[in-house]
């Protein structure tokens, strides 16, 4: 099978794992993963650090997604030691079984060449 069959069948199997969350659109998507890349590599992003990935979109529109992963449950924001002023961004379990999922769909679309 062709490098780009595997892709593309990999973008159906995500487009299906990616549907089951209600209320995240692809640019709340982009800044979870963000978040999940950072957790990946020992990092933990701020809400700051967040809000300042441009790439993605504007500050303002930044928050709103960041609220709205906070709505499906897929981040927490926590405090860290005694400092009241930075908030961090921690995957939660949801996010960890979305994360498991597509490494599946990827799988899946790789096993099936």
């Amino acid at each position: 099978m062709a490098k780009s069959s595997i892709y593309l069948r990999f973008l159906n199997l995500s487009h299906a794992v990616s549907s089951s969350l209600i209320g995240v659109d692809l640019l709340a998507l982009r800044l979870l993963e963000s978040i999940g890349v950072a957790h990946s590599n020992g990092e933990a992003l701020t809400v700051t650090d967040a809000m300042s990935l441009r790439a993605i979109a504007s500050p303002a529109t930044m928050h709103r997604k960041l609220n709205d992963l906070l709505e499906a449950g897929l981040i927490e924001q926590a405090y860290e030691g005694k400092n009241r002023r930075t908030k961090y961004l921690h995957l939660t379990n949801k996010a960890n079984t979305y994360f498991a999922n597509m490494g599946s769909a990827m799988l899946n679309a790789i096993n099936k060449a």
